[in-house]
């Protein structure tokens, strides 16, 4: 059991765990993990030193209540740089000292040589002086690493070489953490059950009885729904790699894919699925889906607007909306779901591009623990054209090193597939459609109609003038200028400035609305383009990207209710269209080009999409895909080490800006309650909750606000909206008021 005078942890309700017994329990569980990837000798090695500062007397004090904090972590990092019975290159062991420094306070950047011993980097860190240590040898043996191989990774290109050993730096650094944090809850008795990987055989069973009862409705769609799935599913036998779907929407491409998976996760021993969704406002009905057919506890949902409270009071069956009280059945699932969110141990995982590509290049422990179990995964891109292009370059190399490394396979689905072969010179990517060209022309549902420059007044009396009609505009302010015109009866609005909750809220009642016949005329933002459900038999979209048109065009004639129907493409004529942000002038001006380059075709075809985005692409130039620079931290010119700055490129990538502010609207009971009645929540744990009744605002929208007082803050840090029931109204959300010298406050968002 080892020297007990020296201890890993304190613990209030058993005996102290001995320090050996933690080193060597941390560094068998890391090993199992990393042989999974070809990683094992290096993931125990880690294991087996990350705590190794832990055998100063000084750190044995303060275990007893003696002394102030003593680090830890970096003698580790200093030991294994100095060992002569290891046997691996000096860039493997910077790579083992990154992990083992970092291991509490985050991967750190690489620094200078003359960086000070005081200094936060990792050769700083190597030069600071650490508590005497050297009790360890009295109790370690290292003999088991002097024949540690090397692993045995493949570059796609000399310049990648340096991004592919940052990379492992990351796989290493999540296996040490997740393993850290899963021996020490054990070894406090708080263990949980591990290893609940993917079963496909008893995954496929429900899935495929499920495409079996859809399979006997009638109808053409439904045969093309068919054969669709039955192509994906075909090739799941082809080799783990890069794999398209290109399925027009409503052709059923989310079911056909998760088939795909399932089929190709029990062909080739694959562990996860992972189906990487862009909005939070889509994300619960594919979730729902999943869950519906493949079980509740196989599915976790993982996202910033997930409710678990919600779940316990509706039970596990929560799609009757009928509440219940949550039985122990439940309430165990609940927990084991949630403590699955910090390391993905589960089967099926549903969550959204911010919180995939972030825990990626995310530096602390706690969001990078989940990275290792991306690796033997089927990774689902859904609506990949939604992945951020000023990020395109960097999210790419972290799947191109998934996929070639770590025994993953990504599938980019979409109605509109983006060129992303550019990102992956040389690399085959596998299309699992069956034709789709031909799949184009057999779902081609909407005429795209060019109506030219229309006023807010022009525009209005069209929409009028249909029962049910569907505007999508490039602006909140284009959305509340548009719904003003409208008659009340019968109009929906829809975009950000309304909090989540009252969103979703919106959306089912227009559902609802259109299922019923009755008259359902909607102006929304961008946020209806992808994956919502609806069904319009008109529509109208503001002049933009050919892919957010076609994409807006998938909310109309959705079901086939008639031959073809019409989405009418427009130009805003206002004051306010010159607000419109860069990006969407630049993507708009070239999807003009292309509408001229191909005058009297489709435009929604396949040619017009490939079209588009070759353009596109090389309008921007290949620096605009990694606009924050964030390779930059791991390949540099004349690199001599592993110079990496995990810490810079962590602050950097942030898929949504930064200069926004959240800001609570207190129109419901349970965000009084969550304010005032819950002093037992953290601050982290209660803005979660809150989220799904907060809006995002820019910094100048929050001075006017705050200028007119507002503004409020509870418990310090939470910025909530004074007189509510003024400044948030129930069919457009926030209305930020604009002041104008003497003329008074005006509306103008």
């Amino acid at each position: 059991m080892g020297n007990t005078n020296f201890f890993a942890h304190t613990n209030e309700k058993g005996p102290w765990q001995p320090l050996k017994e933690h080193l060597e329990q941390t560094a068998a569980i890391a090993k199992g993990m990393g042989q999974r990837i070809g990683l094992g000798d290096y993931a125990a090695l880690c294991g087996y030193l990350h705590d190794i500062g832990k055998y100063s007397q000084a750190f044995q004090r303060r275990l007893r209540g003696i002394g102030g904090r003593v680090d830890h972590s970096t003698a580790g990092a200093k030991l294994v740089m100095e060992l002569d019975s290891l046997a691996i290159p000096e860039v493997l062991r910077s790579i083992i000292a990154f992990c083992v420094s970092g291991h509490h306070a985050g991967l750190p950047d690489y620094g200078s040589i003359i960086d000070l011993g005081s200094e936060n980097s990792l050769c700083g860190r190597l030069k600071k002086e650490v508590e005497d240590f050297s009790a360890y040898q009295d109790e370690l043996d290292f003999s088991a690493f002097r024949q540690i191989r090397l692993p045995t990774l493949k570059a796609t290109s000399k310049e990648a070489v340096p991004y592919t050993f940052a990379f492992m730096t990351r796989m290493l650094y999540s296996i040490l953490v997740d393993a850290d944090f899963l021996e020490t809850e054990a070894a406090l008795g708080q263990g949980r059950e591990q290893g609940d990987y993917l079963h496909p055989d008893q995954l496929l069973e429900p899935f495929n009885a499920y495409m079996k009862m859809l399979g006997t409705r009638q109808g053409n769609l439904t045969a093309l729904r068919n054969e669709i799935y039955a192509s994906a599913a075909l090739k799941a036998q082809e080799a783990p790699g890069f794999f398209t779907m290109t399925v027009p929407t409503g052709g059923g491409k989310t079911l056909a894919s998760m088939g795909f998976a399932l089929n190709h996760a029990k062909e080739h021993q694959l562990e996860r699925i992972i189906y990487i969704i862009p909005y939070t406002s889509i994300i619960e009905q594919t979730a729902a889906t999943f869950k519906q057919i493949l079980g509740f506890d196989k599915v976790l949902e993982h996202h910033s607007n997930y409710s678990w409270e919600d779940i316990r009071k509706l039970g596990l069956n929560h799609a009757d909306d009928q509440p219940n009280d949550a039985d122990d059945a439940t309430n165990q699932t609940i927990h084991k779901l949630k403590l699955a969110t910090e390391n993905w141990d589960l089967p099926i995982i549903v969550t959204t591009n911010v919180q995939f590509f972030e825990s990626i290049y995310a530096n602390r422990s706690s969001r990078s623990r989940k990275v290792h179990r991306m690796a033997n995964s089927v990774l689902i891109f859904d609506e990949a054209q939604m992945i951020p292009r000023d990020f395109l370059q960097p999210c790419m190399a972290a799947v191109r090193e998934l996929v070639h490394n770590y025994g993953s396979s990504a599938v980019f689905c979409t109605a509109t597939q983006p060129s992303l072969q550019r990102f992956f010179p040389g690399t085959n990517f596998t299309e699992l459609a069956s034709q789709p060209k031909q799949l184009y022309q057999d779902l081609k549902r909407i005429n795209l109609k060019q109506l030219g420059l229309l006023s807010p007044e022009e525009l209005a009396s069209r929409i009028t003038a249909h029962k049910q009609a569907l505007c999508i505009v490039n602006t909140r302010k284009h959305a509340h200028e548009l719904f003003a015109l409208l008659p009340r009866e019968g109009s929906f609005h829809l975009s950000t400035h309304m909090y989540p909750k009252h969103r979703s809220r919106v959306i089912k009642t227009i559902r609802e609305t259109l299922a019923a016949g009755e008259t359902c005329r909607v102006v929304s933002t961008q946020l209806l383009e992808a994956g919502v459900d609806l069904d319009f038999p008109v529509g109208y979209r503001e002049q933009a990207g050919l892919d957010s048109i076609i994409q807006a065009g998938g909310r109309v004639n959705r079901e086939f209710r008639t031959s073809e129907a019409d989405l009418f493409v427009f130009k805003y004529q206002s004051e306010s269209a010159k607000g419109i942000p860069g990006e969407i002038r630049q993507q708009a001006a070239v999807a003009d080009s292309i509408f001229q380059e191909l005058s009297g075709k489709d435009l929604t075809s396949l040619e017009a999409v490939e079209a588009y985005y070759n353009l596109l692409y090389d309008v921007k130039g290949e620096q605009a895909f990694d606009r924050e620079k964030i390779m930059s931290c791991f390949i540099k010119p004349k690199m001599k080490a592993a110079e990496f700055d995990f810490r810079t490129a962590a602050e950097r990538f942030r898929l949504i800006d930064d200069n926004t502010l959240s800001i609570v609207v207190p129109l419901e009971e349970e965000v009084n309650t969550l304010l005032h009645f819950s002093p037992e929540l953290s601050n982290r744990d209660l803005a979660r909750k809150l989220q799904l009744y907060s809006v995002n605002i820019y910094e100048n929208e929050y001075k006017t606000l705050s200028n007119l007082g507002a503004i409020g803050v509870e418990r310090e840090v939470f910025i909530v909206l004074n007189q509510p029931e003024h400044y948030y109204d129930p069919q457009e959300g926030l209305r930020v008021p604009k002041v104008s010298g003497s003329d008074g406050i005006f509306i103008d968002i």
